[in-house]
């Protein structure tokens, strides 16, 4: 005998409640595993952020001509980089060089970023100091560099998107909800007739 239920019966509506139910239920999992999720990052970032300063403070005992060498000649860094990386003139990196005094607040600056290249190998990136000049991968029309977000002071971050864990478009949306507006380049790279990458601005569809 074949029992047919309509959409009025009790076993359709046991059914609804069930998945009603099971629903609600995944909710509150989702919930909980978002939340989870969020609270992991933000552990894993405070102690990505201190072995960073630890890091920071053992290399702070080279003295400033070594930390130099260690970024222009075992990174290989410009001279220019790192007088802009720790906000000084190129000029003053050239006394450094020479023997010049740095202040405490500079040296600082210097074995920091020595400690965040050392972190970027650590996140299998081969080459930290030319890493950090490449654009993130960003839509088209956004030219966004690793060094702009390290000035800004956003090296856990960069840790993050070095090490894969996140994205750059959503850590751009957490550092500048406008930055879609506010870092679109007016300025594109294309291949010119003879085979080289070119600049060009951008062209505007009307």
């Amino acid at each position: 005998m074949i029992r047919r239920y309509g959409p009025g019966s009790s076993t359709s509506s046991a059914a609804i409640q069930s998945t009603g139910y099971f629903k609600s239920e995944a909710g509150v999992l989702r919930s909980q595993a978002e939340g989870l999720e969020e609270a992991t990052a933000e552990l894993h970032n405070g102690l990505t952020a201190s072995h960073l300063r630890a890091r920071a403070a053992v290399k702070a005992r080279k003295g400033v001509p070594t930390l130099l060498r260690e970024l222009a000649v075992e990174r290989g860094m410009a001279w220019s980089d790192i007088a802009r990386l720790v906000s000084v003139s190129v000029s003053a990196v050239r006394k450094w060089r020479k023997g010049g005094d740095a202040s405490p607040e500079k040296r600082l600056q210097l074995a920091e970023l020595a400690a965040f290249l050392d972190l970027l190998s650590e996140s299998a990136v081969e080459d930290p100091a030319q890493w950090m000049e490449i654009n993130l991968a960003l839509p088209d029309g956004y030219a966004v560099r690793p060094t702009q977000l390290y000035l800004d002071g956003h090296m856990i971050a960069l840790l993050e998107i070095a090490g894969l864990r996140r994205d750059p478009e959503r850590v751009m949306d957490d550092i500048d909800s406008e930055w879609r507006t506010t870092q679109r380049s007016d300025f594109e790279v294309f291949m010119a007739d003879d085979g080289q990458l070119a600049i060009q601005e951008r062209q505007t569809s009307h």
